[in-house]
């Protein structure tokens, strides 16, 4: 990595640790309200909605760890082949290891001589801050998955009443029963925006940066493949949880249209509150309210890519990747 590069690397990922150590304090206290929001949806008359909800979050966490640990072992051999490479070329005779920590991590090892116990503690923060990089995106999208699931479910109850008439108490307490998870969502915004906003500027600065590098590198480079593959996770990640956190909203407004076709001989003041509700409360996750995720994100940040990608199509020329060997 460049220098700029590794640096926004580590501080992106210096301020997401935090983030979680934040969370991971206030998890109990999460959690118990969590619980108390969505206990009217865990019996009847509301039913699970499709797939279950462990299996999606399992499936769509295990699935994206997964792949990040390949990313990270490719990264490994594409780096050992590289290091290889060079010790070869330039005819080096020290070990491998010492060659491969001190290129690989020169940031450190420009300032700190190279020892073993050094070279773990930099590969342990260098793990867990990838960790923490790649478990961002995961966790919002998990988190999304699971709000947007309650509000699938108070759908599914009420998508078999269009036009047809219903009691003032009915009514009142789907209302009730919308306003829970509408409230649990402005509370998990409260808790995720600053995860939510260093992950999005991460996402973007990364898919350009790999982006760039993969374009640059020619097909021959030992680590066109690791960028390539690199950049198609990374770009799949953010868009796994860029489409499950728009969802949240996307699923927060679908009542509407059963209430718009509400009769007007049943038409009450509990209708009249539930859908001035829907159409005030905003129900969607956000940046620190710099940014809402919404699906209209999803385009902005696919047009900013696609211009910076002709640009780069149109005047990078792709590098040697001869290798040089240091004094």
């Amino acid at each position: 990595m460049e220098f700029s590069a590794e640096q926004l690397y580590f501080t992106f990922n210096f301020c997401g640790t935090i983030c979680f150590f934040v969370i991971a304090y206030r998890w109990r206290k999460i959690m118990m309200y969590w619980r108390k929001q969505e206990d009217i949806f865990l019996r009847p008359p509301y039913k699970p909605y499709g797939i279950s909800l462990r299996v999606k979050i399992g499936v769509t966490g295990i699935s994206l760890i997964a792949l990040s640990f390949a990313e990270d072992i490719l990264h490994i051999l594409s780096s050992m082949k590289v290091n290889q490479d060079y010790i070869d070329f330039c005819n080096i005779t020290e070990p491998f290891w010492t060659i491969f920590y001190t290129r690989e991590h020169r940031k450190v090892f420009d300032y700190v001589p190279y020892n073993w116990p050094m070279a773990l503690l930099v590969e342990f923060t260098h793990k867990v801050y990838l960790f923490v990089w790649s478990f961002m995106d995961v966790f919002i999208a998990v988190i999304s998955i699971g709000l947007l699931t309650r509000f699938e479910q108070l759908y599914s109850r009420i998508e078999h009443l269009k036009g047809k008439s219903m009691s003032e108490a009915f009514w009142a307490e789907v209302r009730r029963d919308y306003m829970q998870i509408s409230n649990l969502v402005a509370y998990m915004d409260r808790v995720l925006s600053p995860m939510i906003l260093i992950t999005c500027a991460s996402d973007v600065y990364f898919i350009t940066y790999q982006l760039y590098k993969s374009i640059q590198l020619k097909l021959t480079s030992g680590t066109t493949f690791y960028y390539r593959f690199s950049l198609v996770f990374l770009i799949f990640r953010v868009l796994v949880m860029l489409l499950t956190s728009s969802h949240v909203y996307v699923a927060s407004r679908k009542p509407l249209e059963i209430l718009r076709a509400v009769p007007m001989s049943s038409w009450t003041i509990s209708v009249q509150r539930f859908t001035n509700e829907i159409l005030n409360i905003d129900s969607v996750l956000s940046g620190h309210k710099f940014f809402f995720l919404k699906r209209r994100i999803i385009l902005a940040m696919a047009g900013t890519l696609i211009t910076y990608e002709l640009v780069m199509l149109s005047q990078v020329k792709a590098t040697d990747s001869e290798i040089q060997c240091e004094d």
